[in-house]
C-alpha cells in the first residue's frame, strides 16, 4: 500500500502542475494577442520609414552625415540584444543567446570590440561571461513594464546616438527575435547605424524643407527609436507566443503523464484486492478443510 500512496502523491503533484502550465498557456494567449496587435499595427510604419531612408541614401551620396552613411574604419560596434524577464518561454531565450554567441565569436575574429546592451535580465548573466576584458555590458531593467516602451525606446535610441556621435561606437546594431506568427519567428539582426541602403529605380528628385541636413538628423534619430520600438515589439510577441507553445506542450506532457499513473495504480490497486480475496478465500477454505 505504500506504493500506492506514493503514486497518489505523484498524481496529485502532476495534476497540480497542470493547473499551473494549464493557466500559464491561456494568460500567454491572451497576451499574445495584444502583443501581436501592437507589432503588426507598427510594422508597416516602422518599415515604410527605412525604406524611405534607404531610397535616400542611395539618391543623395553627398550627404555628410555618419549616422546616414557610417565609418570607413569600424573598431567597436554596438549591439543591442533583446531577450526577456523571464524564463518558460520554451527556446525563445536559447536562439538569441545562440545568435549572440556567433556574432561575438566573428567580431572578436575581426579583432572588434563589442558594446553590449541587454535587454532583458535572463540572459546577461551568461552574456557577461561571453565578453573580453576590453568589451562592455550593459543590463537595461524594466523595459517592458508598463506602458512606456515606446519612451524607453527613444532614451535607448538616445543613448546609442550619443556613443556614436562620442565616438565610443563605430557601428550600431539590433538582434530580436522577427515576429510573422503565432508558429513562426526569426532571429534578425539589424543595422541602426549606418542606414542600409537599398536597391532604388526612382530618380525623381527629393526636395528637402528647411534644408537637407536638418531633415535628415532629425529623420535619422526618429528611425533609431522607432525600429528599437519595432524590435522590442516584435521580441514580446515572440515571447509570448513561445511561452504559449511551451506551456501547451507542457500541458500534454502531464496529460500524458497523469494517463499512465492513473493506469499503474489502478493496476496496482487492483493486484492488492485480488491479492486479499485469494488471502480471504484460501483461509476459509482453509478452515472448511480443518
Amino acid at each position: 500500500m505504500a506504493n500506492l500512496k506514493e503514486l497518489r502523491n505523484k498524481i496529485g503533484v502532476v495534476q497540480s502542475i497542470r493547473k499551473v502550465t494549464s493557466a500559464m498557456k491561456l494568460v500567454a494567449g491572451v497576451k499574445l494577442r495584444k502583443a501581436e496587435q501592437k507589432a503588426f499595427a507598427s510594422r508597416e510604419y516602422s518599415s515604410e520609414l527605412e525604406r524611405i531612408l534607404s531610397e535616400l541614401k542611395n539618391k543623395c551620396a553627398d550627404v555628410n552625415n555618419e549616422l546616414f552613411t557610417g565609418r570607413e574604419q569600424i573598431k567597436t560596434e554596438l549591439l543591442i540584444v533583446f531577450s526577456s524577464d523571464r524564463g518558460l518561454c520554451g527556446n525563445f531565450n536559447y536562439m538569441i543567446n545562440k545568435e549572440v554567441q556567433r556574432l561575438l565569436y566573428d567580431l572578436h575574429h575581426e579583432g572588434k570590440r563589442v558594446r553590449l546592451i541587454c535587454v532583458g535580465t535572463k540572459l546577461f548573466d551568461i552574456f557577461k561571461r561571453m565578453l573580453n576584458e576590453e568589451d562592455e555590458i550593459i543590463s537595461v531593467e524594466n523595459f517592458y513594464k508598463g506602458d512606456n516602451m515606446f519612451e524607453n525606446s527613444r532614451k535607448l535610441a538616445s543613448d546609442a546616438i550619443k556613443r556614436f556621435t562620442d565616438k565610443t561606437v563605430d557601428r550600431v546594431s539590433v538582434v530580436y527575435t522577427a515576429y510573422y506568427s503565432a508558429m513562426k519567428h526569426k532571429i534578425e539582426q539589424r543595422s541602426l547605424i549606418p542606414v542600409v541602403g537599398k536597391n532604388c529605380e526612382d530618380k525623381t528628385e527629393t526636395i528637402f524643407e528647411p534644408n537637407m541636413d536638418e531633415v535628415l538628423q532629425n529623420a535619422l534619430s526618429y528611425n533609431i527609436g522607432i525600429q528599437i520600438y519595432q524590435a522590442a515589439l516584435d521580441s514580446v510577441a515572440s515571447e509570448q507566443s513561445s511561452r504559449m507553445t511551451s506551456m501547451d506542450n507542457a500541458t500534454r506532457n502531464a496529460d500524458e503523464m497523469l494517463s499512465g499513473l492513473s493506469v499503474k495504480y489502478n493496476r496496482m490497486r487492483q493486484y492488492g484486492i485480488t491479492q486479499e480475496l485469494v488471502e480471504v478465500i484460501s483461509g476459509a477454505k482453509a478452515i472448511e478443510e480443518g
